[in-house]
């Protein structure tokens, strides 16, 4: 069957060739139309109990997170306090013109207190002191720090949370920030939410083009090293970048949005679909060096490496559609991105490498004069020949390299005992960013600005036994703060005694105090309690034991009957993202074996040769993690599906080796072993270098994330190479050994 295919390609490979072009052109259209994601809430699932009670909150409280201003004094002799009046005038007018823009529902700093309380700004650090020392130390303690070197604004945002939006409020208030005239030796930072998330854009957009680019190079380097020259580099480098450009331009035809899972995806398809290239290109210059003519080898390379092609490519797609069956959407989009790409890799490989070599050849040939055959995958090169004498040590002693294998084995099950995870968006940036630095500063000085909310629903929230029991809640919290971490809390129950100093039995008189609050809605069916205090600046551990608290405060809270209580927000959400890749680690781990397992199984339908074939993913994928484990790289977001793609990945190797070896088998070699690892040996070498190089571009990035899952990929696929080059041979030696060496004797 694939024979008949093979010879259709290389008779109408100019009409193919057509037809390409006209898929590029498509897809060239679909690039324009990429957009990238950086919303949390578009990483979870919408029918989640936590996002529903997300997007309330955003929908009747009118919260789309919030800006941090960081204010603080460097080092200068020109202002050496920040209650100087000079800069309190700077915040106050930066304030005034913000509070103008319609994406801004309030803002707050400490010149908003002195207008309070003065009725004006400041004239001297004197009035400045004055109105400081009439607030609680808590209040003081949250606005300016201890040593009087910062202090900070607080600005609420109501915006659209996509892309246009995200970039056009960061770069107003950067604008504004500018314009002000702040006193030479202040350092203003704008960081919270909005900061963040706009370097998280910045960064994704950055890391794209800078990883696809590396990775370009670095494949471009090993094509150059392996083929000694520029234009049959092209020859497995031209599909690949085909496919490329149309994997990325299906993607924004199909609406499928960059994130910080999907923007790794040009980076991957270069490093995974240059191996499918390799194998066809040389397999072809194979069968030319034995004498065949340009269709005759270009036939064969299709449809002898296209069987081991085209089972990688099945087990390597079955691997990645596991993603697929994650409630996660993030994942749910890397799965189908990753499997389009890779099935429109191979297609490349296989429809427009033949034709590039015989091309090439011909152009070779009548151009260059010369006609040459090349040999990276034969027995004519220094690569073959260490391959050669890997396949005799692993003849005369397969059970050492199973050896070898164990106690790699053992040591990797110790590293992954020590995995841990991580998925909060804050953790995936360098902490060198001034934007970082200056969250870690407002942590560190005015006991955070991290948000929760308690999202409370009941028939009316103005029912005085309610809002008792909301200020009961409010002070159980701030009395274990040194549990909970938290600072701040401010709820409509303070909004009342502010006013009347105690909590009055008569519903309308609370209802004249908190009208018009932004703490409850405008049918008074819900309020929210908003807790503040440093909850993202913790270790993961920490994080999901502060928001275990906070789940069991409310269990166990007296509220009256038929109130719902429930926790709310960004932060929240980044809780119960980190509960469910823990989920989803061991689901999609599992069904993503289980499928590449059943592939297998199904297409060679021989136990002993299929577990051949399957040993290098497993241990592949067990001393990644292990690996993981051991150099302190926590699962993410990104790497919960990293098992499924190394099991699709791994397997690959195992294959090709083994469906060489029945190949010398069947042909009555007395020594397969050898000959396959001989043959087949220098291609895996050469794909896995090309594909590991595309992962190690990932390490460019500058997001940690990115960064992470490149170095965890990467030595993913060395590790599943070295397992095959151990554990296939091996099994396959002592399987069919003796029956080979009777027929030797015979």
């Amino acid at each position: 069957m694939l024979r008949k295919i093979a010879r259709v390609i290389v008779i109408y490979r100019h009409s193919l060739a057509v037809v390409t072009m006209f898929l590029l052109i498509l897809s060239a259209y679909g690039i324009t139309q990429l957009r990238f994601e950086t919303d949390l809430s578009k990483q979870l699932p919408e029918d989640l109990e936590a996002v529903k009670s997300y997007f309330t909150l955003q929908n009747e409280f009118g919260g789309s997170g919030s800006a941090l201003i960081y204010v603080k004094i460097k080092n200068n002799d020109n202002v050496v306090d920040i209650r100087d009046p000079k800069i309190i005038e700077a915040m106050y007018s930066l304030e005034q013109r913000l509070r103008e823009k319609e994406y801004v529902t309030d803002t707050f700093s400490i010149a908003d207190l002195m207008v309070q309380i003065l009725g004006r700004l400041p004239k001297n650090m004197d009035e400045v002191k004055f109105v400081l020392n009439m607030l609680p130390p808590e209040a003081r303690n949250g606005l300016i720090s201890g040593d009087y070197s910062s202090t900070i604004i607080i600005v609420n945002l109501n915006r659209e949370k996509n892309q246009k939006a995200l970039v056009r409020v960061y770069n107003d208030i950067e604008r504004e920030i500018e314009r002000t005239n702040f006193p030479q030796g202040v350092e203003v930072v704008l960081t919270g939410d909005l900061g963040i998330t706009y370097k998280i854009l910045e960064m994704l957009q950055n890391d794209m083009n800078r990883t696809m680019a590396i990775s370009g190079i670095i494949v471009v380097l090993i094509l150059l090293y392996f083929y000694k020259s520029p234009i049959r580099m092209l020859v497995p480098l031209v599909p690949l970048i085909f496919g490329v450009v149309m994997t990325l331009g299906f993607m924004g035809l199909l609406g499928i949005p960059l994130d910080i899972a999907t923007t790794t995806v040009g980076a991957m398809i270069i490093g995974m679909g240059i191996d499918y290239g390799v194998h066809v290109t040389n397999r072809y210059y194979e069968e030319r060096g034995k004498g065949k003519s340009l269709e005759e080898a270009a036939e064969e390379a299709i449809a002898e490496t296209g069987k081991a092609l085209l089972g990688a490519a099945l087990t390597t797609i079955a691997g990645f559609l596991a993603l697929s069956i994650s409630i996660l959407p993030s994942l749910k989009r890397l799965s189908v991105s990753l499997v389009m790409g890779l099935g429109l890799a191979a297609l490349n490989a296989v429809i427009v490498t033949p034709a590039l070599a015989i091309l090439e050849e011909e152009f070779r040939e009548k151009v260059m004069k010369k006609k040459e055959i090349i040999a990276i995958g034969g027995g004519k090169s220094k690569i073959s020949f260490i391959f050669s004498m890997l396949g005799k040590a692993i003849k005369r002693s397969p059970w050492t390299a199973l050896l070898i294998a164990l106690i790699i084995s053992g040591v990797s099950l110790y590293g992954a005992s020590k995995i841990t995870t991580e998925v909060r968006l804050e953790k995936m940036i360098p902490t060198d960013l001034p934007e970082i630095q200056a969250l870690s500063d407002i942590r560190s000085e005015f006991g955070g600005q991290d948000e929760v909310t308690i999202l409370i629903k009941a028939d009316d929230v103005r029912d005085p036994t309610l809002v008792r029991d909301i200020l009961r809640f409010e002070r159980e919290i701030k009395a274990d703060s040194y549990i909970n971490n938290v600072f701040e809390t401010q709820s409509i129950a303070d909004v009342v005694i502010q006013k009347y100093g105690y909590i009055p039995q008569d519903k309308e008189k609370i209802s004249e105090a908190i009208e018009g609050s932004s703490l409850v809605s405008s049918d008074y069916s819900m309020t929210i309690i908003k807790l503040k205090g440093n909850f993202m600046g913790v270790t993961q551990s920490e994080f999901n034991r502060i928001m275990e608290y906070f789940e069991r405060a409310i269990q166990r809270a007296d509220f009256p009957p038929g109130v719902k209580v429930e926790l709310a927000g960004e932060s929240y959400l980044n809780y119960v993202l980190n509960d469910l890749v823990n989920e989803e680690l061991g689901k999609i781990s599992t069904i993503g074996t289980l499928i590449v397992v059943m592939v297998v199984f199904a297409i060679f339908r021989r136990p002993t040769v299929s577990i051949a074939m399957i040993m290098p993913m497993f241990l592949g994928a067990l001393w990644t993690i292990g690996y993981m484990g051991l150099a302190g790289i926590p699962f993410s977001q990104t790497l919960a599906g990293v098992v499924s793609m190394i099991v699709g990945l791994g397997v690959d190797y195992g294959m090709h080796i083994t469906h060489r070896f029945l190949e010398e088998l069947n042909e009555g070699n007395k020594t397969p072993i050898i000959t396959a690892l001989e043959s087949v040996g220098p291609g895996i070498f050469v794909g896995a270098l090309t594909t590991a190089g595309g992962f190690l571009a990932l390490l460019s990035a500058q997001l940690t994330a990115i960064h992470d899952f490149g170095r965890v990929l990467a030595v993913g696929i060395f590790a599943s190479m070295f397992a095959a080059y151990l554990v296939t041979p091996a099994i396959l030696q002592l399987e069919f050994g003796r029956k080979i060496s009777k027929e030797v004797r015979e």
